[in-house]
């Protein structure tokens, strides 16, 4: 059965390493006649996370009125949540880390929706080849399939890529590609 799936990337890149990686997840899971939302978070205005006492007080999920409310449908509907991001410092890049935050808001007790996510991906590249520098974005992708019981999450991770057009060396894109076509 087809998946509705919300992939966030973190990149400005346009066709940087870790955007080359999420176009080809979405061609994978569109071969798989899957629903893909991509979410280009480093290209859209979200402003950190506050006052979580009052979410949903104006029926949306954040009181500030940023892009994190305007794929607020496309998060309630998801059933896979995929983020795509170059490691900067050990860490996700900041636009996704501020969706993750903003996440916090169907935690609250007084919130208006659940979410239903059957699977998470993590897809990240690094200009280190050293593989504890994902260290930091797999613990925090790992607290939000803790958070919201996700029952299957798996994580590509991809070293020794800085410029563009490093990807291309490799099997990572195929990787991705079929990563994408098995969700079902």
């Amino acid at each position: 059965m087809a998946k509705n799936i919300l992939v966030v990337t973190g990149s400005a890149r346009k066709e940087g390493n870790s955007m080359s990686l999420a176009y080809a997840f979405v061609k994978g899971a569109r071969a798989s006649e899957n629903a893909v939302h991509r979410f280009d978070a480093a290209n859209k205005k979200i402003l950190p996370a506050r006052d979580f006492e009052n979410a949903w007080r104006k029926g949306k999920p954040s009181m500030v009125d940023d892009d994190f409310n305007a794929v607020a449908p496309y998060i309630q509907v998801s059933d896979v949540l995929v983020f795509v991001t170059p490691i900067y410092f050990g860490g996700m890049a900041a636009s996704v880390k501020l969706f993750i935050d903003k996440l916090y808001a169907y935690l609250v007790e007084q919130r208006k929706r659940d979410l239903n996510f059957s699977k998470a991906y993590l897809i990240a590249v690094c200009e280190s080849e050293d593989m504890t520098m994902f260290k930091g974005a797999e613990f925090t992708f790992k607290r939000v399939v803790d958070c919201f019981n996700i029952p299957e999450f798996e994580v590509l991770l991809v070293p020794g890529v800085k410029n563009i057009g490093d990807i291309n060396k490799g099997t990572a894109l195929n990787d991705a590609f079929e990563l994408g076509k098995r969700v079902k």
